[in-house]
């Protein structure tokens, strides 16, 4: 770790907000109890796109670009949960995040979920040509937003024991 790394962290932990998050008992588990609610309205979406774009069984019926109309507004909220308890979760112990392998992973693997996941809703949009029909690309998509994601909640779970 750099001396600029160590410096801006050692900052980053003498502040008022880092230090009443790490001496309170009760809000790094109020928050991480947000951070499972925002990946929960996360994910939970997230998924029944990738499905439906992958054509699964019971998802089949369902219109892609209807399924991301309605669940849009859920990955959002989701998404704001989780980068703001997230954010607040990280700031407690920012040696220890840093430091941390599958901390360094998750965000890595977060920043390409995210990015697939926009390119497959913006791939689901209705487009005027009629003959769309949500192929190949689009099911290539949904599967890497899918492994990204379940990479991302596999890695987050890692992170408290390594």
């Amino acid at each position: 770790m750099s001396l600029d790394h160590t410096l801006l962290l050692s900052a980053l932990m003498r502040t008022d907000l880092s230090r009443t998050i790490r001496e309170s008992t009760w809000a790094v588990m109020a928050f991480e109890a947000v951070h499972l609610i925002g990946l929960t309205l996360l994910g939970g979406p997230a998924i029944i796109i990738g499905l439906a774009a992958l054509r699964r069984e019971g998802l089949r019926g369902l219109s892609v670009p209807t399924l991301t109309e309605a669940l849009l507004p859920l990955l959002w909220i989701g998404l704001l949960l989780m980068a703001l308890s997230g954010s607040l979760i990280t700031v407690s112990m920012p040696f220890k995040y840093y430091n941390n392998m599958a901390f360094r992973w998750k965000m890595v693997l977060l920043l390409l979920a995210v990015a697939t996941t926009a390119a497959l809703l913006r791939s689901a949009r209705p487009t005027p040509v009629a003959s769309h029909r949500g192929g190949t690309p689009q099911r290539g998509l949904a599967l890497c937003a899918l492994l990204l994601w379940f990479g991302v909640g596999f890695s987050g779970r890692l992170i408290g024991f390594l």
